[in-house]
């Protein structure tokens, strides 16, 4: 046994207890043919420079010449004034990322690798000492893809340099494409997330602000949490395959709770049958546009507080709030009877599910959720975006060109459907097929099963297909789901009774607090803005200046209604862009800097202001 080994897997065992134990068996089956001189996955050879390189298949994972300086070269490509971590996709015998933590002692470093035997090898030939005690090393080993983005979630992946070699990783080349896939995903989801921010911010202020006093008059979906444990629940979305189930709603119903998403109402409608829960949480006026004109007297509506306010007049049984998702919303509901949380992935398919799974059930079965496009179709016939197309066709803006555009305007992929054949689906379908990809394993693990019951569907891992024909033969669920019903209702009374003698603070007294401190913010925030501009037409004021902003400072930052304030204040992105032409001299670039910050935190309490006024 060659003395390197020892030492590193001394030190890795003493490192990553758990993980050294979990790859015993594999580190004997190594240390055996090492022993024995048996071939390994890399040809290892001597370099130019006396080092040892390597090669696999004939291709070079090193320099022929020199790899220690090629090690040098890549890891100089990091930045570390903008980049926060490294990723190595697999590491040849590890000349990168020993060379990374010599040289950035602190910096996290997360090396990924498929298989063991590869990393074993490395150990075997060059000293890890600098990897296996360095201060923020993570290694995935043999790790699936959930584990490993359960991991790389928790860094900012717009902030990581990946260090990925493709000759290093042609023996795991699939593995480590979708880990890349993963990455992109979790910028997307970033990018994506604060596009949405700046775009529709104001709305959600808007929405909220009219319709604040549901908060108070309505009950919360937390009367449902836990009810429906021996119902299965079925979630309808509006994909095409949805055509093929309606027929058979009515059966579907007798056998289990129906929870719709906003667009796939009218189909339902349409095929005379009232789900029993409909959920719409999404603020724009175009999803509010799927119950124009609709009506569904037996019907539960679930939405949250920053919906359209016209949702709020839709004909049905009853309207029940989740938690909003939007600080105003978070605010009050802070203060009062929580409503109860769901889970957003982009999608309403996503909160519908979550609804399922809050509500106890053991089986959720989807329909429709076909994330792509089978049979070259965007949504189910009849459906709402199906007839905005017809409204806004031309001669030459004809639906079939709108459609045409929606299929191919979002980096399309073919994938497998359940059956295994090709679907057409894109990138933004990926990311919420990611989300129930993780959301569903979690459940599981929780006894919580999932199941398609449209094939022509998107084939998700963690969601199995069931036949649409053995789940028409199972037992009526009627009696269990009038006691579901029956029970949240009682729920609902006592919550109603609990809180009038709870001697909680009344609506409007909340109301008035909220106006109070942020009127209080709008002072602080004007405040700011003056000491600024005294000090930079007057620099020999900085010194004094400096000391009264950081007291505005600490009292913006104890204010209850900060983050509420912070909904329409700009993004990371916008003060960059706000703050692009500051000065250099460091004194007047921080003056300049906080008074861009004091104008857009006054600009976000006058809007709040405003949208309050008529209270």
């Amino acid at each position: 046994m060659n003395s390197i080994w020892n030492k590193n897997i001394g030190l890795f065992r003493k490192r990553f207890p758990a993980l050294a134990s979990m790859l015993e068996e594999q580190v004997q089956a190594f240390e055996k043919k090492l022993e024995g001189n048996a071939s390994l996955p890399l040809q290892v050879i001597q370099a130019k420079d006396g080092n040892p390189t390597a090669s696999e298949n004939g291709a070079m994972l090193h320099s022929k010449y020199n790899p220690l300086r090629e090690a040098t070269l890549q890891i100089s490509s990091f930045n570390a004034e903008e980049e926060s971590s490294a990723l190595f996709f697999s590491c040849g015998l590890g000349y990168a990322p020993i060379t990374f933590c010599k040289t950035h002692p602190s910096v996290p470093a997360i090396i990924i690798e498929e298989n063991a035997e590869y990393l074993m090898q490395a150990m075997s030939v060059l000293d890890w000492e600098s990897v296996l005690t360095h201060a923020a090393i993570s290694l995935l080993v043999g790790a699936d893809l959930d584990s490993v983005a359960s991991v790389l979630h928790q860094y900012d992946m717009k902030k990581a340099h990946v260090f990925s070699v493709p000759a290093q990783m042609s023996h795991s080349a699939d593995y480590f494409k979708n880990i890349h896939l993963v990455i992109e995903q979790d910028k997307s989801k970033d990018e994506t997330n604060t596009a949405t921010l700046e775009k529709f911010a104001r709305l959600w202020l808007s929405n909220t602000c009219r319709n604040i006093r549901k908060l108070d008059e309505l009950d919360g979906i937390l009367k449902y949490s836990g009810l429906g444990k021996d119902i299965p629940f079925v979630v309808i979305a509006a994909g095409p395959s949805l055509s093929r189930v309606l027929p058979n709603l009515a059966k579907i119903k007798e056998k289990a709770i129906l929870v719709c998403v906003d667009s796939a109402l009218r189909s339902c409608l349409d095929a005379g049958v009232e789900p029993d829960f409909i959920v719409l949480v999404d603020p724009q006026y175009a999803c509010a546009m799927h119950l124009e004109f609709l009506s569904a007297p037996s019907s539960v509506l679930i939405t949250e507080v920053a919906a359209w306010p016209s949702v709020f007049r839709f004909d049905c049984k009853e309207k029940v709030l989740c938690s909003s998702m939007y600080p105003p919303g978070q605010y009050f509901e802070s203060r009062m009877e929580q409503k109860g949380k769901l889970g957003a992935g982009g999608s309403v398919a996503t909160t519908a599910w979550d609804f399922a799974r809050f509500c106890g059930a053991g089986e959720i079965f989807i329909v429709g959720m076909d994330l792509g496009y089978p049979g070259r179709q965007t949504h189910i016939r009849g459906s709402q975006f199906e007839e905005r197309e017809h409204r806004l066709s031309s001669r030459l803006y004809t639906s079939e060109y709108q459609s045409v555009s929606a299929l191919l305007s979002a980096n399309p992929v073919i994938l497998k459907d359940y059956r295994g054949a090709d679907i057409l689906s894109d990138k933004k379908m990926s990311l919420f097929s990611w989300w129930f990809e993780k959301n569903c394993a979690a459940a599981m693990e929780q006894g919580v099963k999932s199941y398609s019951l449209t094939e022509e569907s998107l084939a998700i891992k963690g969601i199995q297909s069931f036949p649409l024909e053995e789940f028409l033969e199972r037992p009526s669920k009627l009696s269990e789901k009038e006691s579901f019903f029956g029970m949240a209702a009682v729920r609902g009374c006592q919550s109603k009774d609990l809180a009038a003698s709870g001697g909680r603070s009344s609506f409007n007294e909340l109301i008035k607090g909220f106006i109070k401190s942020i009127e209080e913010l709008l002072e602080m925030a004007a405040k700011g803005i003056s000491l600024c501009d005294k000090a930079i037409s007057n620099r020999l004021k900085a010194p004094e200046v400096f000391a009264q902003l950081d007291k505005i400072d600490s009292f913006i930052m104890k204010s209850e209604t900060k983050e509420a304030a912070a909904l329409v204040f700009p993004t990371e992105r916008r003060l960059k862009e706000l703050s692009s032409d500051l000065p250099d001299d460091k004194t007047l670039r921080s003056l300049y800097y906080s008074r861009i910050i004091y104008r857009e935190l006054k600009k976000a309490c006058q809007d709040y202001l405003e949208f309050f006024s008529s209270f």
